[in-house]
């Protein structure tokens, strides 16, 4: 009678997966009819809901290996914490590249799916974050399947497109240094999305721009940005509540809701989103969490979305909740959940809907299941102690891994799920992270020490067609034009550039009705700059630090672009002649400000701990200030710092140059120059210096790149004393950084920090 339950169970679930077009169905629209339905193209599958349509897998395996084990290969350079993807009979996933050595990054590997063999690896360094190195590959690559690139985001806000067969870089940025990205010790990331010509990336950011104008951009926020997929040219920056509760790392679900295209994400301001992917317009929103959110929510093709988080829920003081929502609403949903279950922390693994039931796991790795259309508990299954990934539903069963390195493949029944295997794997695995997937018959099991791939050798691989996905509305349908898109929205030039610009018109509901022509198109500028008829905008040629807005009408609507001119060095300021922090410095005006001080204007960081009034005010007491272009190297930086408070509360500060720091750490009483601060062996030059209160210091820091190496050279002495011949610190880099844009650090928890007289000299 089990059997036969099993069965029907199995069958109804996916009937009513052909009938309701599985969890969540729209992924990319531009690709999705040209999809192989046996790649795995982002981590939650070409369905983004976690379910494979392949059959015939195995129901055990044996990771020890050997005959009848079904382990076809194992990889400890494919190991880590990221989930792997495939496209294209290639599979790809981020690890880190020469651990615990001094040269110590991140990259991308890209491997023969058949076969384990690395074909090509594309490194970054990790620099300028105080993530550590257990938490590299926090993100996960995504593939295009319309053009076979790759799109990877790194810990420390690299963010960069590859070509899939070679891995050659298409075009690269530098999240952090151009639009103020966080990255903070807890290594969240998040994980790129393709949308039809664009990619889509999100942090919590704070921009250049000041608390209200340009954007307001300046104050913390999690974010989206964005691209072109092909070029890299940034379309738009939108976000959700300012000052959120955390850093976010949930992948967000393309999905159309009431046949409007949605972005569906949960966001760093405990809350769950919809926004229009191409525009960045918001269409709801509930806040349900008194932190941060972070798992990806499953969207169904009649508009249901599941959610859930594990913090404190906004109503009532228990702990995490699993929720279903109306999709298809618009505006604030709070209250207005279609059900709710509180008190399961459900914050790190998604949730799976297969037939008429809900699988959510707990962050203790226990099982729920809910009925799908009441929220009313079915069963619960306790599965190990800790959970990172989220299951795989392929051929009738689920395979997952806790993060006790236990392997589970479970089927559905009728009074909950029946273990088929339950095995541990070697000792040495370590943490499973990342969530396995399926791809042409071989299921792929990452966990810190190995790349499992297991399958049956010699069977042919066999699945059933992707079922249809919703349609959106046709644009046809609403011509009327409703927001002006200037492109590109934020660009960074230098004295007398040009930069081309033009109008994307859509309707309310964010579909592109038309490109516009130039003649039908009024341009301005407001602020320095000219522009030309045709959107061609002209820098001005002084050497000055300014901003300007590009406009443009249409009809009755308006749009606006950002432009940073940034000129060449040398950069001076000793803020007597300024009026307020320059604009154009990347986390400038909300963490810092102008202060007299004996007569003189000088620059401070402000002491930004939570305060009754706004409890909220806590990013920043720790963060780092960019002042220009990504492409600056050979400089030297310069600056002057007094640190006030006593001995027991004296805040940190140093300054940036090209991906190094160097940091007067006032409590643990060093001077440290480095470039990844939280690395114990990465290359660096720590040396003892207790710093006086309320005493000016001058720091200097040096980057020399040389072919294949960096000198790294950093000075301290009193303010007023000759300068010293020898370098305080000292050390030469053979995984350098080339090149970066000039900053400054500053971690003021009790106290403030002062800075004057800074400059960047060209060596």
């Amino acid at each position: 009678m089990v059997m036969a339950g099993e069965m029907k169970r199995f069958v109804v679930g996916w009937a009513l997966i052909g009938i309701f077009g599985c969890a969540a169905m729209a992924p990319w629209r531009a690709s999705a009819a040209g999809t192989d339905p046996m790649d795995w193209p982002n981590w939650r599958g070409p369905q983004q809901n976690r379910i494979s349509t392949e059959k015939g897998l195995v129901d055990h395996w044996d990771p020890k290996g050997g005959p009848g084990s079904n382990v076809l290969w194992t990889s400890e350079a494919l190991a880590g914490r990221s989930s792997p993807i495939t496209l294209r009979g290639k599979l790809y996933t981020i690890v880190r590249d020469k651990p615990g050595t001094a040269d110590e990054g991140e990259k991308v590997i890209c491997a023969d799916a058949a076969t384990g063999k690395p074909i090509w690896e594309h490194r970054s360094n990790v620099s300028l974050t105080e993530v550590p190195p257990e938490r590299v590959g926090w993100s996960n690559v995504v593939a295009d399947p319309e053009t076979g690139r790759v799109y990877y985001q790194g810990v420390s806000g690299y963010f960069c497109c590859l070509e899939g067969d070679s891995g050659k870089v298409v075009w690269d940025r530098n999240l952090a240094e151009q639009f103020g990205t966080i990255s903070t010790f807890g290594g969240r990331t998040n994980t790129p999305v393709v949308f039809e010509d664009t990619v889509l990336i999100s942090a919590v950011l704070v921009d250049w721009g000041d608390a209200d104008k340009w954007g307001g951009f300046a104050k913390p926020a999690h974010r989206f940005m964005c691209f072109d997929k092909a070029t890299g040219e940034l379309r738009w920056i939108n976000g959700t509540s300012i000052s959120p509760y955390d850093t976010n790392y949930g992948t967000p679900t393309l999905a159309v809701l009431n046949g409007q295209q949605a972005l569906v994400f949960e966001s760093g301001d405990g809350g769950v989103w919809a926004l229009q992917p191409r525009t960045g317009q918001p269409i709801w929103h509930l806040i349900f969490s008194r932190a941060g959110a972070n798992i990806s929510p499953l969207v169904t093709a009649d508009g249901k979305v599941y959610v859930g988080h594990a913090k404190e829920n906004t109503v009532g003081t228990s702990m995490g909740t699993v929720a279903a929502l109306d999709g298809t609403m618009t505006g604030d949903l709070k209250g207005k959940e279609l059900w709710r279950k509180d008190g399961v922390m459900a914050g790190l693994s998604s949730p799976l809907l297969i037939g008429d039931r809900l699988y959510q796991l707990d962050d203790g790795a226990k099982l729920y299941i809910f009925d799908a259309k009441t929220g009313d508990e079915i069963a619960r299954k306790a599965l190990g102690t800790f959970i990172f990934g989220t299951p795989l539903y392929a051929d009738g069963k689920f395979y997952l891994c806790t993060n006790s390195s236990q392997s589970y493949i479970l089927k559905p029944s009728d009074d909950g799920v029946k273990v088929v295997q339950k095995i541990r794997l070697d000792e040495d695995a370590k943490e499973c992270n990342g969530s396995p997937m399926v791809s042409h018959g071989r299921l792929y099991i990452p966990t810190g020490k190995y790349m499992y791939c297991v399958g049956e050798e010699g069977k042919k691989p066999e699945a059933d067609p992707l079922p249809k996905m919703p349609e959106e509305s046709a644009a046809s349908q609403d011509q009327a034009p409703a927001l002006a898109q200037v492109v590109p929205f934020d660009v960074i030039l230098r004295p007398g550039d040009k930069q081309a610009y033009k109008v994307r018109v859509f309707n309310k509901r964010g579909q592109l009705l038309s490109t516009a022509a130039a003649k039908d198109v009024k341009f301005a500028v407001d602020g320095p700059g000219t522009i030309d008829a045709d959107g061609t905008y002209h820098a001005p040629a002084d050497k000055e630090h300014q901003c300007a807005l590009v406009t443009c009408q249409i009809g009755d609507l308006k749009g606006s672009a950002r432009v940073r001119v940034v000129p060449p060095l040398p950069w001076k300021w000793d803020f007597n002649a300024e009026k307020d922090v320059p604009l154009t410095w990347v986390g400038g005006r909300v963490r810092y400000m102008l202060k007299d001080l004996d007569g003189e204007k000088i620059l401070a960081k402000k002491d930004l701990l939570p305060t009754p009034r706004d409890p909220k005010n806590k990013l920043g007491t720790r963060s780092t200030l960019f002042m220009g272009q990504s492409d600056l190297a050979n400089y030297t930086i310069q600056g002057d710092v007094m640190l006030n408070g006593t001995v027991f509360e004296l805040p940190d500060v140093g300054l940036v140059n090209s991906g190094y720091e160097m940091i007067l750490r006032s409590r643990d009483k060093k001077l440290r120059a480095e470039s990844w601060t939280s690395h114990d062996v990465r290359s660096s030059s720590v040396v003892p210096f207790e710093p006086k209160p309320s005493q000016w210091y001058t720091l200097k820091l040096k980057v020399v790149p040389e072919k294949d190496i960096a000198h790294v050279m950093g000075k301290i002495w009193e303010r007023g004393q000759p300068e010293p011949d020898k370098w305080t610190v000292d050390f030469v880099d053979h995984s350098p950084n080339l090149h970066g844009s000039p900053g400054l650090f500053g971690k003021s928890e009790d106290a403030e920090i002062y800075l004057d007289n800074i400059s960047v000299t060209p060596n």
